[in-house]
């Protein structure tokens, strides 16, 4: 910021300097926000200040040429463009590609065929997490590394819920992908995608782009990041880093041809992993019944509607508490739910058998309640 000089009373102070010309007292300079000492005169209400004062605490240097009479300011280049090949670099060793044979659909039926994918390294021992679809039908999995060496993989653990499955290899010794806070993750930071897009030979691909959106609900049981990073068929299951090298989710689907793509988050991640780690599989809670959203939620618009009881079993939690169909659940643990994402994630924090306070409005009377959890059935693939 420049600061102008009070012309009327400087005109008498130099105008005897500078024959011809209105000159005012030296301004006070300063360069982002920060006063330097420089020698800077306004002439004719023109600021002028020698390039070394300002370029170089802009970060620049500056030199001349007495031969050609020349002035040179040189910017530095800037932090992104030497971190991110960096970062690139240090991570891209653990993420791998994923190829295996399986029945394959096309327009002349099913036949047995080649499936690619992405994965990310999350134990030295070798169990690597990718996606769910990218593995469920593969008869056979090649994990390929970063160096280009293939090893046979077999499925660990699955849930197709969240679209997530880990698969293990027989090696030792593997580098592992660090994982970032969820509080870290904002709309509007940059981030770079890793992995295998479109075909296996364009293994170790990496794009740039932005965090478009968070807590998105795309028909998806969980909520996605959403981002304009560029990912196509075969990055699913590779890794969404941010700045830090850090994963902030597994890249998974996307509108194809709109540039809108989207990631698993790495809370719902780490979930799954402990849930994998304690029971072998994901034990999710359950009240018994089928749930429907109103039209707004359905919209993916706010709403305060709850969720109707569509249906309920005869045994489940919310029947024995005097509930039935048509009733409305409008909170659960004290917090409001309306919609079955927002239900979804927030029986995160609960498992089998623990005791929950419902609020279902029922008759015009909202009714609380205090249910055991039942355990949600195992989603079968089709």
């Amino acid at each position: 910021m420049i600061k102008k000089c009070r012309k009327a009373a400087a005109v008498f102070l130099m105008a005897t300097i500078f024959t011809g010309s209105v000159v005012c007292a030296a301004p006070t300079v300063e360069v982002n926000g920060v006063h330097i000492d420089t020698d800077a005169v306004i002439i004719d209400d023109r600021t002028y200040v020698p390039l070394r004062g300002v370029f170089e605490a802009a970060g620049a240097s500056v030199s001349w040429n007495n031969e050609t009479a020349t002035a040179s300011v040189a910017f530095p280049r800037t932090a992104e463009d030497d971190i991110i090949p960096s970062i690139i670099e240090a991570v891209s060793p653990t993420v791998v590609g994923i190829i295996g044979r399986g029945e394959v659909s096309s327009y002349f039926g099913t036949q047995e065929g080649l499936m690619s994918g992405s994965g990310i390294i999350i134990k030295s021992g070798g169990e690597i997490l990718t996606n769910a679809h990218v593995v469920k039908d593969m008869n056979t999995i090649l994990v390929v590394m970063n160096d280009g060496k293939g090893y046979e993989a077999q499925l660990k653990y699955i849930d197709e819920e969240t679209d997530l499955a880990v698969v293990k290899i027989k090696k030792i010794g593997l580098p592992v992908a660090a994982f970032a806070n969820t509080e870290d993750i904002t709309v509007g930071k940059r981030v770079i995608a890793i992995g295998t897009p479109i075909t296996f030979s364009l293994r170790n691909s990496a794009t740039v782009g932005y965090i478009s959106g968070i807590n998105r609900s795309v028909g998806e049981p969980y909520r996605l990041i959403q981002t304009d990073t560029a990912i196509t068929h075969g990055n699913s299951g590779g890794a969404l880093v941010n700045m830090k090298g850090e994963v902030v989710g597994i890249t998974s689907n996307g509108y194809e041809g709109t540039g809108t793509n989207f990631a698993i988050p790495v809370d719902t991640v780490k979930y799954v992993l402990n849930q994998f780690e304690v029971n072998g599989r994901v034990r999710r809670p359950y009240f018994g019944a089928e749930f429907r959203e109103d039209w707004l939620a359905e919209l993916g618009v706010p709403s305060e509607a709850g969720l109707t009881i569509k249906s309920l079993e005869k045994t489940s939690p919310l029947a024995g508490a005097g509930f039935k169909t048509g009733d409305v659940l409008v909170s659960a643990a004290g917090t409001a739910v309306n919609s079955i994402v927002e239900l979804n994630e927030l029986m995160k924090g609960y498992n089998p058998g623990d005791s929950v306070r419902v609020g279902v409005k029922t008759g015009g009377e909202i009714i609380y309640a205090d249910v055991v959890l039942g355990e949600k059935p195992e989603k079968k693939s089709e």
